[in-house]
């Protein structure tokens, strides 16, 4: 299996987003192919379990971006780790009381978009 970047997830994700149909064409183990037809080409994409189902509930770009981050940036986030958790160890609180949980690379790819937004406000 190959192990993708949350940079490459969100790519997928936003392929996702643009897609006209999803369709999920294998899936067995830990691994699924996901084909997304965007009204002309299909984009086929092998990915974990786990990633399959981050990216089809658009963790990667609707959580991520428009909520965590956000949240992030007004400082209003509650990060907790619980490493005897495999594929979850991370849960954020944001300002609303929703949680999301994700693992410790994507919270590391999380508090690097925090820490890049927060610098771009401080030099306005």
């Amino acid at each position: 299996m190959i192990k993708l970047s949350v940079e490459e997830l969100i790519e997928i994700n936003d392929f996702y987003n643009g897609a006209t149909r999803v369709t999920i064409t294998h899936a067995t183990g830990n691994t699924v192919l996901l084909e997304l037809y965007d009204g002309r080409d299909i984009e086929e994409f092998v990915l974990s379990k786990r990633d399959s189902i981050m990216v089809l509930r658009n963790f990667y770009v609707e959580d991520i971006c428009d909520n965590i981050v956000h949240s992030g940036v007004c400082g209003l986030i509650d990060v907790k780790i619980d490493k005897k958790i495999e594929h979850y160890p991370v849960q954020i609180t944001v300002e609303d009381g929703h949680k999301y949980f994700c693992n410790l690379e994507e919270l590391k790819y999380i508090n690097g978009i925090i820490e890049y937004q927060k610098e771009m406000l401080s030099k306005k």
